[in-house]
């Protein structure tokens, strides 16, 4: 199961970083971080592609590995792993790239308002299709940013999660995604991005 509280502590060190070296002490950055998750979350649905009906290509874009042709290994016995993709066959992934760019503002907005996670969230999914998820999220942010309250952000976190589900992603995929583009934002705030 995706360990959430130990993502939302790596997301305040990260935050902290930022508000400390952009001299935001003392700022309320949460109306910014809001808009951030829904530009983020635009951007996520336009990387699914599956909305586009006017489209003859609807499916995500994902680049495979160019060392193992998408196999992750290199024999057929699964035995010499690609290391060039971690034997995951996938060398770009933008959809879980977006995916995790949302993860960050959600756990950031979290933090911004006291949320203590214990435990796991609900793990069976809704019956709701991937296009279902994308509305109840909206939906759920925007009343989000007018009442700012606990219950909503943990049903649009919900609703998130089981959209990660969703789109294919394992817990693991998506805890290492988050961990890695952890590593990018930090080392983007040494070189002043």
């Amino acid at each position: 199961m995706l360990n959430l509280s130990k993502l939302m502590k790596a997301q305040k060190k990260l935050d902290d970083r930022i508000v400390k070296e952009k001299g935001l002490e003392g700022k309320c950055l949460l109306d910014k971080k809001i808009l951030a998750l829904q530009v983020e979350l635009g951007e996520l649905a336009n990387e699914w592609r599956g909305f586009k009906f006017w489209s003859e290509d609807q499916s995500p874009n994902i680049t495979y590995c160019h060392a193992c042709n998408g196999y992750g290994y290199f024999d057929s016995t699964y035995q010499e792993a690609c290391d060039y993709c971690h034997a995951t066959g996938i060398q770009e992934n933008p959809l879980l790239e977006e995916y995790v760019d949302c993860l960050h503002f959600i756990l950031s907005i979290g933090n911004d308002i006291g949320i203590k996670l214990k435990g796991e969230l609900p793990s069976s999914l809704v019956n709701y299709t991937v296009l279902d998820s994308f509305s109840n999220i909206f939906y759920y942010v925007a009343r989000f940013s007018e009442l700012k309250t606990s219950l909503l952000y943990k049903n649009f976190l919900i609703t998130f999660v089981h959209l990660g589900k969703r789109l294919g992603f394992t817990w693991d995929e998506i805890e290492q995604a988050y961990y890695a583009k952890n590593k990018i934002n930090h080392k983007r705030q040494e070189q002043g991005y």
